[in-house]
């Protein structure tokens, strides 16, 4: 038996993978150039046209501006100057013109910007003045009649102070007529016994003797001149007699002369004094002058205690300067005897009068605007 025989295999021939990328990139290459070819085609159809049209207007554009040259070289020069400068006036006249309005406008708005900043600080200061006028109603919260028993409580205070420091019994009386006057002004009833107060205070105060200051200065002025004055016996001036023509005397009225004038020259170096308790030592002149000096300066604050109403030390130093005095007696016995006399009339004036306490009327006056205030409406 013979075998069959097997079939052959036929083998076909498949296309390459560069060989399809060719075929690829040509087909894309020709639809390209097609593409290319109808865009010009379409181009030259329809862009020709309006080339055409664009180059005719620009040549209508160039004969227009051609014409316009030839009519601006055919205008005359005196012509174009003058439409020149018309023109320019005109531009002038149109931006002053401009510019005033402008003006007018900016000075319009200031104005009105003024008037309505000084309105509106009208109104605020009148604002708050209205509400400081409130707030010193409501915290004081009292009528005319507290304000003026307040004034007439100072007025009182001060005159205290005037009696006090300086006893000025006058500006006294008048400040609490000043303040009589403004609780009569009240009409307050209850003010009546405050006002007897001060009626009697002011009755007072009128009786007070009034105290001479200026003649009392001027008498211690004068003992202090008279003070300066004291002298020691040898200290005194005496008169030379002129000498005379000597008659002749014998030889025993020429020792008798001469005996006398030794017992004169013994005398004036040998002084005999009496020995008592206030002068126990000689008077010498430093003394003297140390003891005329504390008279004057006791003298002096004798005045300075007048002028301060100090009747203590007012007495006191005219006794202590009645003592330096009293030093000189038996040398300048006369001025001495004056001196005192001086002295002592001086220490019998009252100087610092009593004078009326002003602390229970004002304490009264005080009490009585306080109850006013406190009834007064709220």
């Amino acid at each position: 038996m013979t075998e069959p025989a097997e079939p052959e295999h036929v083998e076909t021939s498949q296309p390459s993978p560069a060989r399809r990328g060719g075929q690829w990139v040509g087909r894309m290459l020709f639809a390209t150039l097609l593409m290319l070819a109808c865009l010009g085609a379409a181009g030259y159809w329809f862009g020709w046209p309006w080339a055409e049209q664009t180059w005719q207007r620009f040549e209508a554009m160039e004969s227009k501006l051609g014409s316009i040259e030839q009519k601006e070289t055919a205008t005359p020069p005196a012509e174009i100057a003058k439409i020149a400068s018309a023109s320019a006036d005109r531009e002038i006249r149109n931006a002053l013109a401009t510019l005033e309005s402008e003006w007018q406008r900016a000075l319009a708005e200031s104005s009105a910007r003024q008037n309505a900043e000084r309105a509106e600080s009208a109104r605020q200061i009148s604002h708050r003045m209205k509400r400081v006028e409130d707030q010193v109603d409501r915290l004081l919260a009292v009528d005319r009649r507290a304000w003026l028993g307040q004034e007439a409580i100072f007025l009182t205070r001060l005159a205290g102070q005037r009696l006090l420091v300086a006893r000025d019994v006058d500006a006294a009386l008048s400040l609490l007529g000043q303040a009589d006057g403004l609780l009569r002004d009240t009409g307050e009833p209850r003010f009546e016994s405050a006002r007897l107060a001060i009626a009697r205070d002011r009755a007072a105060l009128t009786a007070v003797p009034s105290v001479d200051q200026v003649g009392l200065y001027a008498r211690l002025s004068a003992i202090i001149d008279q003070v300066d004055q004291l002298q020691l016996e040898f200290g005194k001036h005496k008169t030379k007699d002129t000498p005379g023509p000597v008659p002749e005397r014998s030889w025993w009225d020429q020792a008798s002369a001469g005996w006398r004038a030794a017992l004169a020259e013994l005398s004036n170096h040998l002084i005999i004094r009496r020995r008592s308790d206030e002068i126990a030592q000689l008077m010498t002149p430093e003394w003297a002058a140390l003891a005329r000096q504390n008279a004057r300066m006791l003298l002096e604050q004798a005045q300075i205690a007048m002028l301060s109403a100090n009747q203590e030390l007012f007495d006191q130093s005219l006794g202590r300067a009645t003592e330096f005095v009293m030093l000189f007696v038996e040398q300048d016995p006369e001025r001495v005897t004056s001196l005192v006399e001086g002295i002592e009339s001086l220490r019998g004036e009252d100087i610092a009068p009593a004078l009326p306490n002003l602390t229970d009327t004002r304490s009264l006056l005080e009490s009585q605007v306080e109850r006013l205030g406190a009834e007064a409406p709220r």
